[in-house]
């Protein structure tokens, strides 16, 4: 996918907007179907650290498997965001005194994403107005 190099955000600053943020979600494979899941995340040096929060995947699913992330934000008034995208392997963490759990029982796993490719882009997602049909009003309840 090609975008105008005027809309490019460099390598260096997707990483300081990936460490400003802390939620996004991560896309992986699950029994052959893609799976989208929004996931809380923080920076582990030059790796992600997503937590899988009330998730629970098999080691298969996502042990040494490519995923991809994304992390973003758009203010509701301008219209205008950032997307960072990132691909790579994830692994989960084995070594002694390194969390695997999200610090709760019943949460998820900790991923470790060591990215392979890393890339955003200036948002301005539909700069000539939404080009979607209105939104009909709520239905008032009969008083």
């Amino acid at each position: 996918m090609e975008h105008p190099a005027e809309h490019t955000i460099p390598t260096s600053m997707c990483w300081e907007l990936l460490r400003d943020a802390s939620f996004g979600r991560v896309a992986l494979s699950v029994e052959a179907l893609p799976m989208i899941l929004p996931v809380e995340y923080s920076l582990d040096g030059e790796e992600l650290a997503i937590c899988l929060g009330q998730y629970r995947l098999n080691d298969r699913t996502v042990n040494n498997a490519v995923v991809g992330f994304a992390a973003d934000a758009i203010d509701p008034v301008t219209r205008t965001g950032w997307t960072v995208q990132v691909q790579g392997v994830a692994r989960l963490p084995r070594q002694v005194g390194v969390p695997t759990e999200c610090g709760q029982p019943t949460a998820g796993q900790i991923v470790h994403l060591t990215p392979q490719t890393i890339s955003g882009q200036h948002l301005q997602p539909c700069p000539f107005g939404t080009g979607l049909p209105a939104r009909p009003p709520p239905k008032s309840s009969p008083p």
